[in-house]
């Protein structure tokens, strides 16, 4: 494995590590009651809806539309994986 694989690799497991905490927090917040998992969902779609329209700025605008996807496609992921967690 080279470094460059290895740096990868280590990117995505810190990644990963990220992704079960902030699911853990916030589902132990979520499931605490059922009025907090519903403000958990209103609070997930406001950021789906305010971070549909991210433009990155400084860059090509086929770049900026390329990262603005994959940044809005991970973070659509990450809130869904978190709200398989709610009751």
């Amino acid at each position: 494995m080279t470094q460059d694989e290895l740096d990868l690799l280590r990117i995505g497991v810190k990644v990963e590590a990220i992704k079960v905490l902030v699911r853990g927090l916030d589902t132990g917040l979520a499931n605490s009651s059922p009025t907090a998992a519903q403000a958990c969902r209103d609070q997930f779609l406001a950021l789906r809806q305010d971070h549909s329209k991210i433009a990155i700025q400084g860059i090509a605008p086929e770049y900026s539309d390329l990262v603005a996807g994959e940044y809005q496609e991970a973070l659509d992921d990450l809130l869904t994986y978190i709200e398989a967690g709610f009751h």
